[in-house]
């Protein structure tokens, strides 16, 4: 069978994770000033930030897709403008306060193409595992994936990244309150690193997942399936599923989709059973739609 590659991004974060606080301040910047956002010393000395730090900021808002990709010659003077994930981002949560608004950020960054986290979330099986070998199934991941190969270095620093942007301490120990790189995706506790022994494990999120962020997942795979209608084990099977990108397994896929149906019900969302097969109907509504419902849901406006 032939391996369909794709090309791969390296070290556009400039090593650096994401930081509790840079996207916030990245967004309203591009939403407040003409130019956008631009990695220049300008920005840079008014968020506080190194240039390495300016230049990484900019990708994270454009790997989150809190701005829209900059293309053609009118954009080489500014920096990109504000997607409309970013726009709602900005009027409903500025300050990133709300976890609704991590989750959104997460999937925009899990499902990726050609990236670490995509990798990460959608290939990489291992659910307790050493970083060692996680660098090694990237390396071979790309070998075998990538149209442009890199060096064991790009790869352990690709590795690196992700482990800090996504690593919670488990529950039972202190977070350090002057770590000042700390990352939002923390928060979402879908890998766990355990100081004892050095090793990661991927995990089920202990709190309930927004019910808003679920459908959007499903409204995402459902716009790639072309199909509004999609079986359960899709939800489990399929690339930049439920259940790989938010760690999630069949009970709590069915238990999350039936939240869906009790909350959406009466807007389209619902459960069918074909013969042996049970079915969930989305409404044909964007992500973006479903982050804007969750805020009227809870009376923020």
């Amino acid at each position: 069978m032939m391996i369909l590659k794709t090309k791969y991004e390296f070290g556009r974060h400039e090593t650096f994770s994401l930081r509790e606080g840079w996207l916030d301040k990245g967004l309203n910047r591009v939403m407040t000033h003409p130019e956008g956002y631009r990695p220049d010393l300008e920005a840079a000395d008014e968020l506080g930030l190194g240039s390495r730090m300016a230049k990484s900021l900019a990708y994270w808002l454009d790997a989150t897709s809190l701005v829209d990709r900059a293309s053609g010659e009118a954009r080489k003077k500014s920096g990109p403008p504000a997607s409309k994930l970013g726009k709602l981002v900005h009027a409903t949560d500025p300050h990133f306060e709300y976890s609704v608004t991590a989750w959104f950020v997460h999937l925009m960054l899990a499902r990726r193409r050609g990236s670490v986290w995509n990798w990460f979330f959608n290939d990489f099986r291992s659910h307790s595992f050493a970083r060692d070998s996680c660098i090694e199934e990237f390396g071979r991941h790309l070998r075998e994936h990538a149209l442009n190969q890199t060096t064991l270095g790009v790869v352990q620093r690709e590795v690196a990244c992700l482990l800090s942007t996504y690593a919670a301490l488990p529950a039972n120990e202190p977070v350090d309150p002057d770590d000042v790189t700390v990352s939002p995706m923390r928060s979402l506790a879908l890998l766990v690193k355990h100081h004892n022994t050095g090793r990661f494990e991927k995990t089920q999120p202990l709190d309930a997942i927004p019910v808003e962020a679920f459908l959007a997942c499903v409204a995402l795979l459902a716009s790639d399936a072309g199909s509004w209608t999609l079986p359960l084990s899709d939800l489990i099977a399929l690339r930049n599923a439920p259940s790989k990108l938010l760690n999630l397994d069949g009970d709590r896929i069915s238990e999350t989709a039936q939240i869906a149906v009790e909350t959406y019900g009466d807007e389209g969302v619902k459960l069918s059973l074909l013969g042996s097969v049970r079915t969930i109907t989305l409404p044909q509504l964007s992500a973006e739609s479903w982050y804007a419902k969750h805020f009227r849901r809870i009376g923020v406006h």
